[in-house]
C-alpha cells in the first residue's frame, strides 16, 4: 500500500469498472467542514459518530442541523451516519423532525439499509452503543452490553461508534458475524485501517486527541464483485495493543 499521493490520485480517477466507491470518516466534533477539500465524490459516505460536541449542550440541536446542512449537500448518492458518545442531541425525539428536512440522508440508530450501488448491494447495519461512558450518549450498562452486541445483524458493512479492541463482546460479534468490513471511531489515536482474519477495520477518526485539530484523512475503499481495494488511507494502525487476537 505505498503509494505516492499521485498514484492515489489516479486510482480514485480510474476506478475499477462497475466498482463502489465508499469514503469513512469519523468523529469530526463539528469541524467537518476542514474536509471540504478532501471529500471528491463518490457512491456512498460514511460517518460513524461524534459529529457534535454535545456535550456542551445536550439540548443545543444547531450543531446537529449545521452538521446535517453540510452533510446532506456532499457530491455522494447515499449519506449515511450513526452517533457517538458525545452526540448527546441525537438522543431527543426532536431528531426525527429534523431528519425529515434531509430526505437524503440515511440515520442508523440500530437499523439496516440495503444500497445498490452499480448493480450490486451491500447492507450496511449501524449501531452507536459505547461501553464505559456512564453520562455519554448510547452508553449501555456493562451488564447489557453483550446482549446488545447480539443483536447485531449480519452485514457486508458494519457501522458502529465504540471500536471493537475496546469492547470484546463488540470484537466477538464482528468475528461471527464477518462483515467485509467494521467502520467505527471514538480512539482517535488508532485512526487507520488494519486487516485481521478477513475482515477490513477502519477508525475513520478525523481529529486528534486531545486537541481536536484535523489530521487525519478520510479513507475511501472500492468494492468491485466482493474484492476491496483500498484508494486513501491514514498510516496503517497496527493496533499494538489489540487485547482480543
Amino acid at each position: 500500500m505505498s503509494q505516492t499521493n499521485n498514484q492515489l490520485q489516479n486510482n480514485i480517477q480510474n476506478q475499477w469498472n462497475g466498482a463502489i466507491n465508499i469514503t469513512f470518516i469519523s468523529d469530526t466534533h463539528e469541524r467537518h467542514q476542514y474536509l471540504n477539500s478532501e471529500l471528491y465524490y463518490g457512491d456512498i459516505i460514511v460517518h460513524t459518530g461524534d459529529l457534535t460536541n454535545g456535550e456542551i449542550n445536550p439540548y443545543d440541536m444547531t450543531p446537529v442541523i449545521n452538521f446535517l446542512s453540510w452533510f446532506s449537500s456532499l457530491p455522494y448518492k447515499y449519506k449515511i451516519f450513526i452517533g457517538g458518545n458525545h452526540d448527546l442531541p441525537l438522543m431527543h425525539q426532536v431528531l426525527q423532525e429534523i431528519l425529515l428536512q434531509f430526505p437524503n440522508v440515511i440515520y442508523l440508530n440500530k437499523k439496516a439499509v440495503v444500497l445498490t450501488v452499480n448493480n450490486q448491494s451491500l447492507k450496511f447495519y449501524g449501531i452507536p452503543f459505547v461501553s464505559h461512558l456512564n453520562g455519554w450518549a448510547f452508553n449501555i450498562p456493562s451488564e447489557q452490553i453483550s446482549y446488545m452486541a447480539q443483536q447485531i445483524e449480519e452485514c457486508d458493512v458494519l457501522l458502529t461508534h465504540d471500536a471493537p479492541y475496546n469492547n470484546q463482546y463488540l470484537f466477538q460479534r464482528v468475528n461471527a458475524i464477518q462483515p467485509k468490513i467494521h467502520a467505527f471511531g471514538h480512539m482517535h489515536e488508532f485512526a487507520g485501517i488494519t486487516y485481521k482474519q478477513g475482515i477490513l477495520y477502519i477508525d475513520g477518526a478525523q481529529m486528534g486527541f486531545p486537541v481536536y485539530d484535523h489530521i487525519y484523512k478520510p479513507i475511501r475503499v472500492q468494492i468491485s464483485n466482493g474484492q476491496m481495494q483500498i484508494v486513501n488511507y491514514n498510516e496503517i494502525t497496527h493496533w499494538k495493543d489489540f487485547p482480543y487476537q
